[in-house]
Parts: structure tokens; C-alpha cells; sequence
């Protein structure tokens, strides 16, 4: 079965775009052929080893790719992540990532998921007194991909495949200096430069396949209980952690365009150009915020490596 990559206009209603991302999903949720398969290739995946991060990392070493997953936690399932190599990341602790980075090693990467996130429920600050939603969702990926690129870890066209998410269509900036407001809006604004990441990325480093994807409103932790009437509602409308996994298996498998993004119902979307993931100025001005907050860790204790 081959992925349709025919392009799709999302309504120019924003409320009728977040709306069409519960209601019915379930049904056109789209699912990641099995091949081509991806033996010999090297794949990296944020929060990977829970939630629908465990999925996409079951799903890639299912077509055969070798997968580190860079997690602060695990799964409860056993045995199922043994075939991956664990390494312990904190997205929120710059530090963390550049631990992480260092224990790498040297062979290439060929697929780069940038899957984990947080849903901030009140104001919180990291130790680099950054917003935690921004510090993990953006500033931490920003950090990772960079230390990859520097490194020369990053095979030719890797693939960089970005979690964002339809809510984005509500905010219109995202920068470090915004505070916390509110949880639906602060996320939100995350998602937006995700988007921005992707464009930038793309426009930057010609070398790369950068990719963002929408996996859908996925029954998890983000969403409350797992028990009682409000489970039950969820499992009416919401897809399981499986299905969300779907998206980014497409963005890592599939003939995606370079800084396209995909929807789990809606495949390829065609955006407006007033939209606001093609706020270029916007996408460069997060771009240039997210390299000085950085600089101090992209070449902290660097180890050495070779040439691919």
C-alpha cells in the first residue's frame, strides 16, 4: 500500500480546523505502509521509549531500523524497547542534551524524530530560566538538531521529522520572553514554532529533509484520566498512542517533500499564504533567538569524531 501525497487545502476557518482534528478522526486516521524498509539506517527519537514515542520507535525497528531513543523516561511495558539503545535525555536541561550527544558515538544518523513535548499546566521556569513548554517543545529539539549538525553526525538528507500540532493555527509568535499565560495558548505558541524550526531548517541546510507533522489528538497523559466517563469519552474520539505514531513514521518512510507537513487525516497540507506557519520574518527572528540561547552549549565538551 503506498501513501497518497496529493496535496490538501485545511479550511480557512481556524475553529473549524481544530475542530476537524477530534471529530472523526478515528476513522481517517492514516497509517505508514511497512515499506520501504529501513535496514542499516540509524534512527533517533525523542521521548521514545513511552507514550507515542514508543511507537514510532516499535514501528522503525520493525522495518528494521537501529533506534536510540533519548527519553527521561521509560515505558512499563517490558522487553518491548530491548531491541533499542536507551540513552537519558531531559529536553528542558541544556546540559542534559549535550550529555546525551556525547554519548552517541560516531555512526551516522539517518532519521532524526523530534517527538517528545510538554503540556504545561501552570508557570514553570527550567534552570536556564526558560518557559518549560518553549524550553522543551522548542529550545531543546533546536539544541539537539544543532549539536548533530555541528558534530557532522547527520547522514546526507537525514531526515528531521517535527511533532507539531493543528493547535498552532491559533497562535501567531513564539519566542522565549513570551510567559506562561495560559496552557491551551502557551502550547500553542510551541507548536507555531515548530513549524518555524521546519521552515527554517529547510531554508538553511539543503542537505537535510526536514519534515513537521500533525499526529492527530492522541488518547495519552496530555489529554487527563485514562479511567472513568472522560476516559470513555476519549476513547470515543481520541486515536490510540499507536495511531498518533503513524504520522511520524510517514514523515520517516515515506517520499515527503522537503519542509512539507502532514496531517494524520488530511495527508499533505496546502497552506494559505497568510497562514501563520509561513510567517518567514517570524520563523527567522525564532531562528536567530534560538541560536544565542544555545551558543553557550554548542560547543561544550565536544568529543571527537570522524568523517562519514
Amino acid at each position: 500500500m503506498q501513501t497518497d501525497l496529493s496535496d490538501t487545502k485545511p479550511s480557512s476557518n481556524k475553529h473549524a480546523r481544530i475542530f476537524a482534528c477530534v471529530f472523526g478522526q478515528k476513522k481517517k486516521n492514516r497509517y505508514c505502509p511497512l515499506t520501504p524498509r529501513l535496514d542499516g539506517k540509524r534512527a533517533l527519537v525523542t521521548g521514545g521509549a513511552a507514550g507515542v514515542g514508543e511507537y514510532v520507535s516499535r514501528g522503525l525497528i520493525d522495518r528494521g531500523a537501529n533506534v536510540t531513543t533519548l527519553a527521561r523516561g521509560y515505558s512499563q511495558k517490558s522487553g518491548v524497547m530491548l531491541a533499542a539503545q536507551n540513552l537519558h535525555m531531559d529536553l528542558s536541561d541544556l546540559d542534559s542534551i549535550v550529555d546525551a550527544v556525547n554519548s552517541l558515538g560516531t555512526e551516522p544518523i539517518h532519521i532524526l524524530i523530534c517527538n517528545a513535548g510538554v503540556l504545561s499546566q501552570k508557570s514553570q521556569l527550567t534552570s536556564s530560566k526558560v518557559e518549560r513548554t518553549f524550553a522543551v517543545n522548542v529550545l531543546g529539539h533546536h539544541l539537539l538538531y544543532r549539536l548533530l549538525i555541528e558534530r557532522n553526525l547527520l547522514a546526507k538528507n537525514a531526515k528531521i521529522v517535527i511533532t507539531s500540532g493543528e493547535i498552532y493555527i491559533s497562535a501567531n509568535q513564539c519566542s522565549a520572553t513570551i510567559p506562561f499565560d495560559k496552557t491551551d495558548s502557551t502550547y500553542a505558541r510551541s507548536k507555531l514554532g515548530n513549524l518555524w524550526q521546519v521552515a527554517e531548517l529547510t531554508e538553511r541546510y539543503l542537505n537535510l529533509h526536514p519534515i513537521a507533522v500533525h499526529p492527530g489528538v492522541v488518547a495519552s497523559g496530555f489529554t487527563g484520566a485514562k479511567h472513568g466517563f472522560m476516559a470513555w469519552v476519549r476513547s470515543k474520539l481520541l486515536i490510540s498512542e499507536n495511531a498518533g505514531a503513524q504520522a511520524s513514521l510517514i514523515g520517516a518512510t515515506q517520499n515527503l517533500p522537503r519542509g512539507s507537513y502532514w496531517h494524520n487525516t488530511l495527508g499533505l497540507l496546502h497552506l494559505e499564504h497568510d497562514d501563520p506557519a509561513l510567517d518567514s520574518d517570524s520563523a527567522k527572528k525564532l531562528w536567530d533567538e534560538l541560536e544565542t540561547l544555545i551558543a553557550p552549549y554548542l560547543h561544550k565538551n565536544t568529543v571527537p569524531f570522524k568523517d562519514k
